[in-house]
């Protein structure tokens, strides 16, 4: 694979999730201390730890080339949406997905242009 054509939002996108993969395993530490509300606690480990793995997967699926389509991209939004869903659970995770969330947007909206101005310069 050429320099050229290889993407750059698995950068921009893929950094955007790791980091989030932290911040859920801290939110995890948060809720043995706060004692989530109703569900238990390996219930609220098990839903974090499900979200956690789908969001590594969604960085792994991230498109490698430009204008690739992989699903990477859907899992990272489905893993926003279900971060958000836990804020049910523990609301300081509402903060976290309305933070990574933009955070993702942009990262996924600024490595679509880049590939874009990249390929028009090339063209």
């Amino acid at each position: 694979m050429s320099e050229q054509a290889r993407s750059k939002l698995p950068i921009l996108a893929g950094v955007v999730l790791v980091c989030e993969v932290v911040v859920l395993y801290f939110a995890g530490l948060m809720g043995i201390g706060l004692r989530p509300a109703f569900v238990s606690m390996g219930v609220y480990i098990g839903l974090l730890t499900a979200t956690a793995l789908m969001l590594i997967v969604a960085a792994a699926l991230l498109p490698r080339r430009r204008f690739e389509n992989r699903p990477g991209i859907l899992l990272g939004w489905i893993g926003q949406v279900a971060i958000l869903a836990l804020g049910i659970v523990s609301p300081g995770l509402v903060f976290v997905g309305l933070v990574f969330g933009a955070m993702w947007a942009v990262g996924v909206y600024w490595g679509r242009r880049i590939d874009r101005e990249a390929a028009a310069r090339e063209a």
